[in-house]
């Protein structure tokens, strides 16, 4: 987490140098950086929590587990499963989500 809040910081001070030029409709809109930033954060900010909000079992041996953020989101998933592997028995397949 610290290193996420640090690299938060990091950008916002990149971004608070910087505006944003945006086009709409042919016209050309000047706008902060920060009416950009913060949508944007925010959507990353859900979709991590939406993510790391679920636990998984081993349909082999049953192990709970809770795979780490970088783990889940580059996985293969169907219907609230996904291609991981379990850290008691090593079975590499769809996990279920509890």
């Amino acid at each position: 987490m610290k290193k996420f809040l640090l690299c938060l910081i990091t950008l916002c001070t990149a971004f608070s140098l910087t505006s944003c030029q945006v086009n709409w409709f042919d016209r050309s809109y000047d706008v902060p950086w920060y009416v950009v930033a913060v949508p944007v954060a925010l959507i990353f900010v859900i979709g991590y929590l939406a993510i790391m909000t679920h636990t998984y079992v081993c349909p082999k041996c049953g192990t709970v587990f809770k795979p780490r953020w970088y783990e889940l989101s580059a996985l293969t998933h169907l219907n609230g499963r996904r291609v991981m592997k379990c850290p008691n028995c090593g079975r590499r397949g769809f996990c279920k989500r509890i």
